[in-house]
């Protein structure tokens, strides 16, 4: 299989897999919700977590990690002669169909989740950097939306400052990831911006819907 046939087949295999909606189908099995018609409207984890319940919500998280990461390592582990970032363009290909899901009417999640995985696996350190700057800044203000943009920016700013002093077996071809990754999740988040602007953004509860 030459370098582009695979690039075809690999991205639209993580596409597809991105494009299963954890957040719909769960929602729906266990509580008979449409999720995209609560609350945000957004298939996501936080979103579930809040209508459905915490721990559907943290069954989300997983399951939205889990089918960007594992095909990715997957694909991360084989050899290419020409296209060497080939993993790059699928793992954002997954975070494409995480956020417009094709089975599902192109309405989907905000991509973070499906995100982190495929930066742990192309690049731990700045996936480490960005996965502690979204914990310290929910557990600080309970906004996941502001930990996810602080998360996303913190992902750049490491993979530049590694590369640029050469440590950690950084490389700049890891940006043909992550910047279209953080530029499709920062779009998916504008509503949120906003509101964190105007002071309006919903805080995080951990309580269990009832």
């Amino acid at each position: 299989m030459n370098d582009l046939t695979a690039l075809f087949i690999y991205g639209l295999i993580c596409y597809l897999l991105g494009s299963i909606s954890f957040g719909t189908i769960i929602s729906r099995l266990a509580k008979g919700i449409d999720i995209t018609k609560q609350g945000s409207g957004n298939t996501g984890a936080t979103n579930v977590l809040r209508n459905v319940g915490s721990a559907y919500g943290f069954l989300v998280l997983f399951l939205d990690i889990t089918k960007s990461t594992v095909p990715l390592l997957i694909i991360n582990n084989m050899q290419y002669s020409t296209i060497t970032f080939i993993p790059h363009l699928c793992g954002f290909l997954a975070i494409v169909g995480h956020c417009f899901p094709i089975f599902h009417k192109f309405k989907g999640g905000k991509g973070v989740a499906t995100g982190v995985g495929p930066l742990f696996v192309l690049f731990i350190p700045s996936g480490i950097v960005a996965i502690t700057s979204f914990f310290l800044i929910v557990v600080l203000t309970r906004l996941v939306s502001l930990g996810s943009i602080i998360g996303c920016i913190m992902s750049i700013v490491s993979l530049l400052v590694f590369s640029l002093m050469g440590v950690l077996g950084a490389n700049f071809i890891d940006l043909i990831y992550i910047v279209p990754a953080v530029t499709v999740i920062m779009l998916k988040h504008k509503e949120n911006i906003k509101r964190l602007i105007d002071g309006k953004e919903n805080k995080i509860s951990f309580n269990q819907k009832k």
